[in-house]
């Protein structure tokens, strides 16, 4: 996992388009995808002060949009625009984004088998899993630590294939 987004292309044009003119309209670009052989641009909105967006507020950022997509020579005419809010289950994918759900709970989806090091003192039927679910405890730019039935695991960010917000509604967990 490239925690370091590098945009190139096209995506990189439409990020840079709709990132001032989504603030503008009093929201965050969580995230945003391009899918070319679609046609489809797909926005991920929030609100900063929920961490979430409602359809009014994804209506809002599309109408602001509208008419710059109308006018804009280089976007392809048969576009579509999806503006949404990320979700409850939104993938995590940026530095900020890991940052800003520590306590949370995460499912991560790894790539290849945990090494040694990491199984150290594991609880049993850690060491075949791929799949890894519990709260994410500290963030920094080489790996995360998540806890897993009370053992700190250490995942590097390049063993990683996928990380979603997986909230259990039940059990909340300090921040």
């Amino acid at each position: 996992m490239d925690i370091q987004k590098e945009r190139a292309g096209l995506e990189k044009k439409f990020y840079l388009l709709c990132e001032p003119v989504v603030q503008e309209a009093g929201y965050k670009l969580y995230d945003l995808e391009y899918l070319n052989n679609q046609k489809v641009l797909r926005l991920y909105i929030e609100d900063p002060r929920t961490k979430s967006a409602v359809i009014e507020d994804c209506i809002k950022v599309d109408h602001a949009l509208s008419p710059i997509f109308e006018t804009e020579t280089w976007i392809p005419e048969e576009i579509v625009l999806e503006v949404s809010s990320p979700g409850i289950f939104r993938e995590l994918s940026t530095l900020e984004h890991f940052k800003n759900f520590v306590g949370d709970i995460v499912m991560v989806v790894i790539m290849g088998k945990l090494t040694e090091e990491q199984l150290a003192g594991a609880p049993k039927g850690v060491s075949g899993e791929k799949k890894f679910r519990g709260p994410l405890l500290v963030v920094n730019e080489e790996e995360i630590t998540m806890d897993i039935k009370g053992f700190k695991l250490n995942l590097k960010y390049s063993q990683i294939k996928k990380v979603t917000l997986d909230p259990d509604l039940n059990t909340k967990f300090d921040k």
